[in-house]
C-alpha cells in the first residue's frame, strides 16, 4: 500500500512495504542520500544498501 503524501510514515517512507526493513531503525530515522555501492553514478537513501543486506538481515 502506498503511504499518504499528506501523512507519510515516520523514518524511511518505504519501510511499511519494504521486505528488508529493520524495526527500530528504518521506522525511526530517515536515511540520508548516499552513493550506492559499485562505483556507478547512482545514489540511494536506504539504511540497508545492497552491500549490507546479508549483515542486516542475516
Amino acid at each position: 500500500e502506498i503511504p499518504s503524501p499528506i501523512n507519510p510514515p515516520s523514518g524511511c517512507h518505504f519501510h511499511p512495504r519494504c521486505p528488508i526493513a529493520r524495526k527500530d531503525l528504518c521506522d525511526v530515522e530517515p536515511p540520508s542520500l548516499m552513493d550506492a555501492p559499485g562505483g556507478v553514478e547512482h545514489q540511494a537513501a536506504c539504511w540497508l544498501r545492497a552491500g549490507d543486506r546479508a549483515v542486516a538481515t542475516g
